[in-house]
């Protein structure tokens, strides 16, 4: 979305999605690094005034007026659609009736449902991303960039006065910073890419809430994980071993002496030698030790970064979460999320719900109990670990979680529990799975501490490209073979399943869905409803665009024009449409927008497609 006309696009970081590598890039605030890397050269013109303005560009006006703008920006977003659909409709194809209604609600392709704001204006965020750089004075800072890398922003200063950070995280990052005074190692300079320091990551874990408990928020923060990145390459051993040290004891003294008292839960080192912070998710971890406070002996230790967790609730669920694992960074304002798309997608006792993009499960695990099956696919081995173990300490029984990228796997997942035909007198109702041992299936019935391991599971492999690119045509037909092999076999009880609504709720990157899946979704007849959430509305109408145009009278093959790599998102759906196979489209029924970020000027925004 975009930013309001007076604030300059380069002051504010990715503030929603998250870690590249994962199943979204980096939602946390102030990452400024990556391609949108901000950091500035005293005097230059994309010098913010402060860290606030960074971080939160909104915070100058009341709330109700921040809705009405984000709700102003996404009503023109949405009427991007309406256009380019209209554009994208094949010669001698009947424009759908969406398209020709849309002038009676002036130009959106369906209503828009208003905006519902966050339950926490203030101190929502539970993971923060702060950088290591130099104030405009040259003193060591943790903090936020006032600018942008790409115009020669260096200057990092403190977060104090961002009120989307709670006063727990803004602590750590002081700690950190006074450690840093007296460090032996050098700060990462983004110029010369050398250094050791490069960032640190508040995560947050809290108690569950009522309305009535949202007042002082950091009062219910239970845990939390600290996550230092670093660059070792070229350093001493020894030497980094005596910092490292240093620092545990550091945030150990510096959490035992505020008052109240920090929770610290663990402290997990990330080594990341990129130009970038943001860092792929294989990135090396390890777990530190964390001494008494009073500088006694160590009573945590463990090699083991499986056991570096924090925990959080959604709707009542127990969620575990790991270092680089997805989790939204505003957990009310999640459960509002979450319920609306549930609500939205018409689950019932003999519903099949894919959760696409499903991270560490969140979305499929809060409506568990509202459908027969849940079927998560997620490329990051960490998350779907979480999502496995989170499945486990809520009881919960009829979800699989998939640990792939969607676009190898979705159509293989589609064909097994969908078109495989069914033998007479052997169909199981989905509304009794809860009451069958069906539970949680991991890709190649692995264990769950083997799916970090790659080496043991082939579709664990999940390459270093982005998308289709990571991998060749053959790669991704050979991951599918391979799942169905590790399925359960027709005469299993997955395949003889019957499902009387097929839903798929995709929760994608900011850079969208992959052309693969739209493909999948889009020619797939028994998928009839999507429920589409986005955190970047330009992705979600090029989309829709996929989704929702005619298919043309005849498709055109082998088009190798090479112009899309000057397309605008939606001139490249136009283009793609035309080779989109012969199939019934969706068509936008009802979209909303819910505030999950405050003060800045981003939101997420549901989409329900039906045919």
């Amino acid at each position: 979305m975009a930013a309001p006309q007076n604030i300059p696009q380069t002051m504010e970081p990715a503030l929603d999605g998250e870690n590249a590598g994962i199943s979204r890039p980096s939602d946390a605030i102030g990452d400024g690094d990556g391609n949108n890397d901000n950091s500035t050269q005293d005097g230059s013109s994309s010098l913010a005034k402060c860290a606030r303005d960074v971080a939160t560009p909104l915070a100058h006006m009341p709330y109700d007026d921040q809705l009405e703008h984000k709700k102003n920006s996404i009503m023109q977003m949405l009427k991007k659609l309406t256009r380019n659909a209209r554009k994208a409709c094949p010669n001698g194809v009947s424009l759908p009736e969406w398209i020709l209604r849309s002038r009676e609600i002036g130009g959106l392709p369906c209503e828009l449902e208003g905006i519902l704001e966050s339950p926490l204006r203030n101190g929502y965020r539970n993971k923060c991303e702060f950088s290591v750089g130099y104030s405009l004075q040259g003193k060591p800072t943790v903090g936020f960039m006032l600018g942008n890398f790409r115009e020669g922003v260096t200057a990092v200063e403190e977060p104090l006065g961002c009120p989307n950070v709670s006063s727990v995280a803004c602590k750590y990052a002081s700690i950190f910073q006074e450690f840093l005074q007296q460090s032996g190692l050098p700060i990462w300079n983004r110029f010369k890419n050398t250094g050791f320091w490069r960032q640190l990551t508040v995560r947050e874990g809290r108690l569950p809430r009522k309305a009535a408990d949202i007042a002082i928020p950091e009062a219910h923060i239970s845990e939390v994980m600290l996550i230092v990145q670093v660059s070792s390459l070229g350093f001493d051993d020894d030497m980094i071993t005596i910092e490292l040290r240093g620092l545990a004891h550091a945030f150990t003294t510096g959490a035992a002496g505020s008052a109240p008292p920090l929770p610290l839960t663990a402290l997990v080192i990330q080594d990341h030698q990129g130009l970038s912070n943001v860092a792929p998710a294989d990135a090396p971890l390890r777990t530190l030790l964390l001494p008494n406070a009073n500088g006694g002996s160590e009573v945590q230790a463990t090699s083991n970064v499986a056991e570096a967790r924090i925990h959080d609730y959604i709707s009542n669920l127990r969620f575990s979460i790991s270092p680089t694992a997805f989790f939204q960074v505003n957990t009310l304002a999640a459960e509002k999320l979450y319920s609306l798309a549930g609500d939205w997608a018409g689950l019932g006792p003999d519903s099949l719900l894919f959760d696409i993009c499903c991270g560490t499960g969140t979305i499929g695990l809060t409506l568990a109990d509202r459908v027969g099956m849940v079927v998560g696919i997620e490329m990051n081995a960490s998350a779907v670990s979480d999502a496995h173990r989170n499945a486990e300490i809520n009881g919960i029984k009829n979800c699989r979680f998939v640990c792939a990228k969607a676009e190898d796997v979705i159509g293989s997942l589609l064909k097994e529990y969908l078109d495989v035909p069914q033998k007479e007198g052997e169909q199981l109702n989905a509304s009794e799975i809860r009451d069958k041992e069906i539970a949680i299936v991991e890709v190649n019935n692995a264990p769950m501490d083997d799916v970090l391991d790659s080496s043991k599971n082939p579709i664990h492999d999940l390459g270093n490209g982005e998308g289709a690119s990571g991998h060749s045509e053959n790669d991704g037909q050979e991951i599918q073979s391979q799942l169905q092999k590790s399925c359960p076999s027709k005469e299993g009880s997955s395949s003889m399943l019957h499902f009387k609504n097929v839903v798929a709720i995709v929760d994608p990157p900011r850079g969208g869905l992959h052309p693969t899946v739209i493909k999948v979704l889009r020619t797939h007849s028994r998928v009839r409803r999507l429920v589409y959430i986005s955190c970047n509305p330009e992705t979600l109408v090029a989309n829709a665009i996929e989704l929702c145009t005619p298919s043309p009278e005849k498709v055109e093959k082998g088009n190798r024009n090479r112009a899309w790599r000057k397309m605008s998102s939606a001139g490249l759906a136009r283009h793609r449409v035309k080779s989109m196979p012969i199939s019934e489209p969706f068509r936008p029924v009802k979209s909303v927008a819910v505030d999950l970020f405050p003060h800045t000027s981003h939101c997420e925004m549901v989409m329900l497609l039906e045919r």
